[in-house]
């Protein structure tokens, strides 16, 4: 079957990374611990890819494995330490290399069936293709938020 929608949406995905793995290697130390916007900014970043979780695990699965407490990575609360920024660089890996999987795995035609777990954990019938579109939304959401604190500081960003 085609591959054409899951390619288009792929490359949206694909992009988003791409600016968050510049932004978590070009981001001075100073700014990577700071606060912008509430929260440290190598908590957002981890936010962003600890959500993959959220949005792929299968119905009734628990939570699998995050470098924080739920609290941290749903940004409830901010974490008292500062990870290695390599430690969150090798959980963001990890979490896109997920979403490249689960993406391969779709077609055209899989794209408009209806990702069960994700539409129980958030009340409303989200497809495949909407799950894709929320992880590439997400990200480039608090990208946006990192970019500006690069910013904000007279530095270059990412986009």
């Amino acid at each position: 079957m085609s591959a054409i929608l899951r390619d288009s949406l792929l490359g949206t995905v694909q992009h988003a990374f791409g600016l968050m793995n510049e932004f978590t290697d070009r981001c001075p130390d100073a700014v990577w611990e700071e606060k912008f916007g509430g929260w440290p900014i190598w908590q957002q970043c981890y936010h962003c890819f600890n959500a993959v979780n959220f949005f792929l695990r299968q119905r009734g699965e628990p939570t699998g494995d995050t470098l924080f407490s739920p609290d941290v990575g749903n940004l409830n609360e901010v974490s008292p330490e500062t990870p290695l920024r390599q430690t969150v660089k090798a959980f963001v890996l990890r979490e896109q290399a997920w979403v490249m999987r689960y993406a391969q795995a779709l077609d055209d035609g899989a794209l408009a069936e209806k990702n069960e777990g994700l539409s129980e954990r958030m009340g409303r019938d989200i497809t495949h293709a909407g799950t894709l579109a929320l992880i590439a939304s997400h990200t480039m959401y608090h990208l946006g938020t990192c970019d500006a604190a690069l910013r904000q500081r007279g530095l270059r960003g990412v986009f």
